[in-house]
């Protein structure tokens, strides 16, 4: 196998040795030339143009190389001794000759010395530029030159490697709980404990923040290389020791191989990356190859993105109201706010699929603001003549997290003039997962504000009885899917008569969604539900339907 950088490295090696063999021939033949021509004969003024070129050439022969320093010193030295043995002879002709010596050995010395420190200086640069200065992993920079160097060595070798990105999952969680300072220490233990792993032939470093990335060579199958990737992800599982207690991190990691996904650096980690989210959304804490498909999804998303755009520019999404009822009385409650989105061809396109792409490029905030404003400005009327209605808004996690969202919600209100009473905000539990803290800050600034607080699709994420006992929540919404089994057996039954009791016992009351049939209302009616939603009593509905079921109310 023919590799490039050694050759070139051999290459530069001897044409090295090849300068200074050229350099050390015309020293010595300017040191001939002064010892067989006798003093009487030669003019002081070209003995002295002589010394001065071998000085020079051994000046040259310092910034080749250190070899070139070590034969230009010799050779001064050489030089010298006789000269110095005549002048001890009382030849005081040679004084100027061993002068120019003294001189010419010192200022080599001090040439070398400097070029010493300066590749010094030039190699911590280097280190800098290259390495993480956090966990003392190669950098961004070195990742993309060691992926230049395996393709140009591949070139002649058929050979071929895998490009691993790791991203650690809910990694904001230990910055928010316990400081960044902590959060730096997981990093770099993290780090160390993968450098316990690494082989020849790993390159592992970190891109910034939470995200690492590996390229692995010369492995000889696919399920090697598998069992090896997951090594570094079971380690990244190992019990943390902070403050005392106990954490547990996870990370997800997506694959692209070279050549089979791509030949270009650029591609190979956007490829990866690909596989990394799939991995993020499919779960978390594993590991995803990346497949064509997945780059159809991408430009998918892309189309869809440019549709979310151009709807909040042109204000053409679309509401409609999904109305609450109570389950004993089906006197309406109030209304779900939900919202449609066309493209440009007239085609829905579902909330599943742009609600998710709107999360992930940070554009869900806008069209969080779109939805409450239009949904206030629409309803406003009503509230006022119906003062116990409620209009319920369901807000991303991005946005309660948002530094913002406070000042948007007050903004909204004292543009629209809606009551705040009248207000509800649906949150789901991945809140409450990605920073309780926070969450608990936001939900008590809410609630001083009047506004209620609905937990939605209940039992479906990270239920926990902890944050249920000390968030003020007003409302627990148990999900569709319960609703959808309720019937199909005693255990079903049980798990939300469960889901109620806990409810109740938190003073919460609880809504169930999605009620299509009425063995599922008699059955949440038995077991003390106290409102539903769904296609049983009214399906979502334009501003104008929904003005009719008010006035029917």
């Amino acid at each position: 196998m023919t590799n490039t950088p050694v050759v070139n490295k051999k290459n530069k090696k001897r044409g090295e040795i090849l300068g200074i063999v050229a350099l050390s021939t015309l020293f010595i033949a300017f040191s001939v030339i002064q010892d067989i021509v006798r003093i009487d004969i030669m003019p002081d003024s070209l003995r002295g143009v002589l010394s001065s070129m071998q000085i020079l050439l051994a000046m040259s022969m310092v910034v080749i190389s250190v070899t070139g320093y070590r034969v230009a010193i010799i050779l001064m030295i050489l030089s010298f001794i006789p000269r110095f043995i005549m002048l001890l002879n009382n030849n005081n002709s040679v004084l100027p000759g061993v002068s120019i010596s003294i001189v010419g050995i010192a200022t080599i010395l001090i040439v070398h010395l400097y070029l010493v420190s300066l590749e010094k200086k030039e190699r911590e640069l280097f280190a800098l530029a290259h390495t993480d200065a956090l966990t003392d992993l190669p950098n961004r920079r070195s990742l993309k030159q060691k992926m230049l160097s395996l393709i140009s060595n591949s070139r002649n070798s058929n050979g071929r490697f895998a490009v691993a990105m790791i991203d650690l999952d809910n990694f904001k969680n230990i910055n928010d709980t316990i400081g960044h300072d902590w959060g730096d220490k997981v990093l770099s233990e993290i780090a160390v404990r993968w450098k316990s792993i690494v082989t020849e032939n790993d390159y592992i470093c970190r891109l910034g923040g939470d995200d690492f990335a590996l390229v692995v060579n010369n492995y000889k199958s696919l399920e090697e290389l598998d069992n090896h990737l997951h090594q570094f992800l079971d380690k990244v599982m190992e019990k943390f020791i902070l403050k005392g207690k106990d954490y547990f991190v996870t990370a997800s990691m997506g694959v692209s191989i070279f050549p089979n996904d791509s030949i270009e650096t650029s591609q190979l980690l956007k490829y990866a990356d690909m596989a990394m989210f799939v991995a993020k959304n499919q779960g978390k804490k594993r590991l995803v190859y990346f497949d064509n498909m997945m780059n159809d999804a991408v430009e998918n998303n892309v189309e869809v993105e440019h549709v979310i755009r151009r709807a909040l520019e042109t204000d053409t999404f679309r509401l409609v109201y999904q109305p609450q009822f109570d389950i004993k009385t089906k006197k309406l409650r109030g209304f779900e706010t939900l919202i449609r989105l066309s493209d440009s061809e007239g085609k829905q396109v579902s909330p599943a699929d742009f609600v998710p792409i709107a999360e992930k490029s940070s554009l869900i905030i806008d069209v969080d603001k779109w939805v409450l404003r239009h949904a206030m400005m629409d309803f406003l009327p009503f509230v006022e003549k119906i003062p116990e209605m409620i209009l319920s808004v369901n807000i991303s996690a991005n946005h309660i997290l948002d530094d913002s969202f406070i000042g948007d919600i007050d903004r909204i209100l004292e543009d629209t003039h809606f009551p705040e009473k009248n207000l509800e905000i649906e949150l789901t539990e991945s809140v409450f997962v990605n920073s309780l803290e926070r969450a608990k800050t936001i939900m008590e600034k809410l609630k001083d504000r009047g506004i209620k607080i609905a937990l939605d699709d209940f039992g479906t994420g990270y239920s926990s009885l902890s944050y249920m006992r000390d968030l003020p929540f007003d409302l627990l919404k148990i999900d569709k899917s319960f609703v959808d089994t309720i019937n199909d057996g005693p255990k079903e039954e049980s798990f939300v008569a469960a889901i109620i009791s806990l409810g109740k016992v938190m003073q919460f009351d609880i809504i169930s969604e999605g009620v299509e049939e009425q063995n599922q209302l008699d059955v949440l009616k038995k077991l003390g539900c106290d409102f539903v939603q769904g296609y049983i009593w009214g399906k979502p509905l334009s501003l104008d339907r929904a003005i009719e079921v008010m006035a029917q109310n």
